[in-house]
């Protein structure tokens, strides 16, 4: 079950600390330039169903999250929803599509949960990353993980069995699934919720086997 409690609002001091411990993550060698890179960040909250992105907007933003989660999804011109993913601490969040072709998103981004984020202008951190190999390996490597997500999520659907697609659902999003409502995770799995209830029981029982 979703719940709301009161965001935290972190000091500036905590916010830069945060965002420090991300790229060490990524890149454990000291980072050149860091106070120029924190500079370009500001914190965020998103309440839960505030969009970070809306489709049909253009946006020069991209966010790392510091806590929450949220949900990636395409509407169709009928209304059906289709989840494309989810992302939660400590994701990079943006609709790449719309940032490399500067075109209006084709998606939207929703918080699922109350969310908190640093959020950049794209423009600024690619002038930070082209006078920088250290940023610019960074920003690499955090496409690296969108894109792999990506490609793994289009095999799966494709070539895996629902109860296969579950598992590794559970494997990779454990936190997720334990707070977002069962309708979401069936539209990402590509099943109808009734199906996704009988995974549900199947893996209940054979745990408690």
């Amino acid at each position: 079950m979703l719940g709301s409690p009161a965001m935290v609002q972190l000091s500036r001091a905590e916010q830069v600390a945060a965002l420090a411990r991300m790229i060490a993550a990524l890149d454990a060698r000291p980072a050149p330039h860091f106070d120029a890179f924190a500079a370009l960040f500001h914190g965020k909250s998103l309440r839960k169903g505030e969009a970070f992105v809306r489709a049909g907007e253009a946006s020069d933003s991209v966010a790392l999250v510091n806590s929450g989660i949220a949900r990636m999804f395409y509407t169709r011109s009928d209304g059906k929803e289709f989840n494309k993913g989810f992302i939660s601490a400590t994701d990079f969040m943006s609709v790449l599509e719309a940032l490399i072709t500067r075109e209006p998103a084709r998606l939207t981004i929703q918080a699922l949960t109350p969310m908190q984020l640093f959020v950049a202008p794209y423009s600024r951190l690619s002038e930070l990353c082209e006078r920088d190999i250290y940023w610019e390996r960074v920003s690499r490597r955090i496409v690296e993980r969108v894109y792999l997500k990506k490609v793994r999520r289009e095999a799966s659907l494709l070539m895996d069995p629902a109860a296969e697609r579950y598992r590794a659902f559970l494997a990779e999003h454990g936190a997720v699934a334990r707070r977002v409502p069962d309708y979401h995770i069936a539209a990402y799995l590509g099943i109808t919720p009734e199906a996704l209830s009988r995974l549900k029981r199947a893996v209940t029982r054979t745990a408690a086997s």
